[in-house]
């Protein structure tokens, strides 16, 4: 019998990527995955209950990545979720802000799919299922 598997918040506006990015996730990598179109809609969710990592996306409609990371990180719980950004911009790792609100890595668009399971395992650490 397994756990709970580990889940992953994706915030993505792009809904063939949302789809690559979930079927990606929980085909090769076992994890339980929901998709925000925006920041708004990752506030929502997040409060429903809190996800073991954030997938999040730098370009987004309304509310961009870093005004969405600030915001969730006010979520009771999510001071401590591992955040990766997954976006086409680039050298986004030697900004102070990014590494200050826990972004542990930034990985580009367009993406192996391999390559970002293995991305986000090595975030996550080593799992108990």
């Amino acid at each position: 019998m397994t756990g709970p598997r580990t889940s992953i918040l994706h915030v993505e506006d792009d809904p063939s990527l949302q789809n690559l990015v979930r079927i990606t996730l929980e085909q090769l990598g076992g994890y339980a995955v929901r998709t925000a179109a925006n920041g708004y809609q990752a506030l929502d969710l997040a409060r429903q209950a809190l996800p073991d990592l954030l997938l999040l996306d730098l370009d987004l409609p309304g509310m961009n990545g870093i005004a969405t990371l600030r915001a969730l990180r006010e979520i009771d719980g999510m001071g401590e979720v591992p955040v990766v950004f997954l976006t086409a911009a680039s050298d986004l790792m030697g900004d102070a802000e990014f590494r200050a609100f826990g972004v542990r890595e930034v990985l580009p668009k367009p993406f192996r799919p391999r390559q970002l399971v293995q991305a986000l395992a090595r975030v996550l650490g080593p799992r108990g299922d």
